[in-house]
């Protein structure tokens, strides 16, 4: 567990998307879970290897960049409409 959290970006891990230092969690997979009403009480049961400093380091980066995370949403909004173009399967 992390006695001092913190949120770093490294291009080489998430094609570097901020995310919380030791981990392969990003910033932008907590923040989605908060938007939809999660607490971090609800972050710390679904992800039991994060306490709650680097949760809480996470919602701060995000309340801090909300720029950056409004361009992460519209990429996988984009993602996700170019996955649906190329699908088989219907609709």
């Amino acid at each position: 567990m992390s006695t001092t959290a913190r949120i770093v970006k490294t291009p080489d891990v998430l094609h570097g998307k901020p995310r919380i230092e030791g981990t392969r969690i990003g910033v932008f997979t907590l923040s989605a879970a908060v938007e939809r009403g999660a607490s971090v009480s609800d972050l710390l049961e679904d992800y039991p290897t994060l306490d709650r400093a680097q949760i809480e380091a996470a919602i701060e980066y995000y309340e801090a960049h909300p720029e950056l995370i409004d361009t992460l949403r519209v990429q996988r909004e984009a993602a996700r409409q170019a996955i649906e173009a190329r699908s088989r399967s219907p609709n």
